[in-house]
């Protein structure tokens, strides 16, 4: 959302064919990198990186138990180098590598070893590395391909994923009210806020990784209850990674906001970052205490306020945004091999209501994709009412139009991200849909006269009907459950506040809306709402994109 509340609650050479195993790990001397200071300057790199046709390709990595095997080919004659590039290393600002096996040209294979025992201080998975061509000439060292990713990682666990019964969900929550409206309204999703500098609070001891040791906090309790509960009545849990600023997770870049992107800078920050995410992934991912998909920060259009790492040119930031999500990935696919991992937007389009426009957010992942080898992303939007305030948005969100090109994307115009998930272009290798869940929405009710809450329960017997006809949508999670009175004056829950303890949180009609949707009651209880939104029929919300 766009208010301020923080909510409670991520060797040697080779020629074709040949194999190469390399256990040490070596540094050039003399690595170079290209000063920082021009933060501008790095985006267009990145703009020329991405959209550059390179003559040599890293075509596919395999991570085994104990080893990463890295096939592809060189572009033409000369001395090349294959080059390993860390998370806290940006592959457009390096001028010298400093971790590479010599190439001899034409198509390579290469092994080595997966595991590194000291690397900059800490023991190093190479599962989290890309890899790149590098072509040699004298002193000079050139990229001579894009940087690949794992394409495929050996799983510790292959556990059978949490069936999605409906697309009925709930907002974050841990009441035993709310676990039993779970189960009385039969939902079939829930998101959780994890504060992740309050699962692992520093370093310290009782639990080791990357050869550092680390003191678990509060929060790993917190995820354990409700993945716990939830597993009792068949949930699909999204859990929405949080960093607060001024945390130990704070980017060095970080100039605010309630949240900061995760710090992956230096080899100390992103051990600490992957172990959070390796702890939780490694409890989390069997039946039980189960976390089926992973959601990365949040609304990062809206960055300065949700996942701050200062002002920067989108190209840079969202380079940072993909970083977080392949480390998270490339742990949580290890435990759980029907993972995705999400990333979250508002309402925005094509329009920047706070730093970047979030369809061209979206678009820039499916380039890192193509560029850098795909991986099991899918989105988690946030379609709330152009006006928050306002819940009548068929009448109020002129700017949410039935176009690709729409400036907003409200319970209104669901159909273009519908349309958008489910272009060839933006699925997962070209074949197979990417999860979308609406993972946080509501509409308000102003006050709690009569008619406002009328308002609020037509606009969810609306959203209900739209997300039950658009098959690229997978689930809505409703938010809030409850009104929160931290949420600058919103009445967005489904249940009132708490005025007297939370016995006292009294269902408003859209609760009733919200049981009824998808049950043999949903067209009696949705009947009175049509003459509010102007329809004869559901048909006639339903439009095309063009």
């Amino acid at each position: 959302m766009k208010y301020s509340t923080i909510r409670i609650l991520f060797a040697s050479a080779v020629l074709l064919s040949a194999v190469c195993s390399c256990g040490k790990d070596t540094v050039k001397p003399n690595v170079v990198v290209r000063p920082k200071g021009d933060k501008y300057q790095m985006a267009d790199n990145i703009k020329e990186y991405l959209a550059k046709d390179y003559p040599s390709k890293v075509t596919n990595v395999q991570v085994t138990s104990d080893k990463v095997i890295i096939k592809g080919n060189c572009g033409g004659s000369g001395t090349y180098l294959l080059a390993e590039i860390t998370p806290w290393q940006d592959v457009t600002e390096l001028e010298t590598y400093p971790y590479t096996q010599d190439l001899s040209g034409g198509g390579f294979t290469v092994t080595v070893d997966r595991i590194v025992p000291n690397r900059e201080g800490i023991r190093y998975d190479k599962v989290f590395s890309k890899w790149a061509v590098v072509k040699v000439d004298g002193d000079r060292q050139t990229l001579d391909s894009h940087a690949r990713y794992a394409d495929d990682v050996v799983p510790k666990k292959s556990p059978e994923a949490v069936p999605l019964r409906n697309k009925k969900g709930f907002g974050a929550g841990d009441t035993d009210l709310y676990f039993s409206d779970c189960k009385e309204m039969n939902v079939g999703s829930i998101t959780m806020n994890v504060v992740l500098n309050n699962y692992i609070t520093g370093e310290g001891s009782g639990y080791s990784y990357g050869g550092k040791e680390y003191s678990l906090g509060p929060v790993k309790d917190y995820v354990d209850y409700v993945t716990q509960k939830a597993s009792e009545t068949g949930l699909v849990v999204s859990a929405i990674i949080l960093c607060q600023t001024n945390s130990i997770f704070k980017d060095p870049e970080n100039a605010g906001g309630n949240y900061t992107m995760p710090n992956m800078t230096t080899a100390r920050a992103f051990n600490l970052y992957a172990a959070a995410l390796e702890h939780m992934a490694s409890t989390h991912c069997y039946s039980g205490k189960r976390i089926s998909h992973w959601i990365m920060h949040n609304e990062v259009d809206h960055a300065n306020q949700w996942t701050n790492m200062g002002d920067q040119p989108m190209l840079r930031y969202i380079d940072r945004y993909i970083k977080s999500m392949r480390i998270c990935y490339n742990i949580v696919r290890q435990y759980d091999q029907n993972a995705s991992v999400l990333g979250s937007y508002t309402h925005c389009w094509t329009v920047a209501d706070g730093n970047y426009a979030p369809k061209k957010m979206l678009d820039a992942t499916v380039a890192y994709s193509d560029a850098e080898g795909d991986f099991r992303w899918g989105v988690a939007c946030h379609p709330y009412p152009q006006d928050l305030t306002k819940p009548a948005f068929w009448v109020n969100d002129t700017q949410a139009t039935y176009s690709m090109t729409t400036r907003y994307i409200t319970f209104k115009n669901l159909e273009v991200i519908d349309a958008w998930i489910k272009q060839k272009e933006n699925l997962y290798k070209g074949t197979t849909k990417r999860v979308l869940f609406l993972s946080e929405q509501g509409t308000n009710s102003p006050s709690y006269s009569q008619t406002d809450l009328n308002l609020q329960a037509a606009g969810g017997a609306w959203a209900w009907k739209k997300i039950s006809k658009l098959d690229g949508i997978d689930a809505m999670q409703w938010h809030n459950w409850a009104d929160n009175k931290e949420e600058d004056g919103l009445r967005i829950g489904l249940r009132t506040f708490a005025e007297t303890g939370m016995a006292n949180l009294t269902a408003k009609p859209v609760w009733y809306v919200w049981k009824a949707a998808g049950t043999a009651e949903e067209d009696t209880v949705f009947e009175p709402y049509k003459s509010i939104l102007g329809i004869t029929d559901w048909d006639s919300i339903m439009c095309a994109v063009n």
